[in-house]
């Protein structure tokens, strides 16, 4: 089976949990409705910064798209937040955004910066190859960590395997020395009386 076929089936598995920081209310709208069509997803919608991570402490989202300009908040310091409670894309939204500040939201660990108005098909493509993406590198996590246990598993059996084994050594080194001893002293006790 294609791995990609895979992962997009192991997504339809698990809801996908959309967090969308947009301040305009039709633009919202817009974003939430092309997002509902596109992905069966969670979608939740926030107008400002710390409305986002508040709902993002409470409920981690696999995708974060935000407007960089905001009235309590940067774009950019906002995707600096949410990166450091958990790894996830993060898409920007601005009107004009300078070249600095798309290179500095970009350094920061944002995947992607759109410049309004822009096709909602492309926001969505972006979004989708990230989220394959994050569910790729999520489920690689799962993997490498189920390896890791099952690793750690194997090496305390082998160690505890070990110690039985010696101590099955110890066991059979001493009940030869006993029966040494006893045929030895059989040898002498019956040596004696054969004279």
């Amino acid at each position: 089976m294609n791995p990609l076929l895979e992962i997009n089936a192991d997504m339809a598995g698990r809801s996908q949990k959309i967090l969308v920081v947009e301040p305009d209310p039709q633009i919202l709208e817009i974003l939430v409705a092309s997002l509902a069509r596109r992905f069966d997803a969670h979608v939740t919608c926030v107008a400002d910064a710390e409305s986002c991570l508040d709902v993002d402490l409470i409920t981690p989202h696999d995708l974060v798209i935000s407007e960089m300009h905001m009235d309590d908040s940067c774009g950019i310091d906002l995707a600096q937040k949410l990166l450091s409670l958990g790894n996830r894309p993060i898409i920007l939204m601005g009107e004009e955004p300078s070249s600095e500040e798309a290179i500095t939201a970009l350094r920061a660990g944002v995947r992607d910066v759109f410049v309004k108005p822009f096709p909602v098909s492309e926001l969505l493509e972006a979004a989708e190859g990230m989220l394959t993406g994050h569910e790729m590198r999520r489920q690689h996590t799962v993997k490498y960590s189920r390896m890791r246990d099952m690793v750690r598993r194997v090496i305390r059996e082998r160690r505890d395997m070990n110690r039985r084994i010696e101590l099955l050594c110890k066991d059979l080194v001493g009940a030869q020395k006993r029966l040494v001893h006893r045929v030895a002293e059989y040898e002498r006790t019956n040596g004696k009386k054969s004279k």
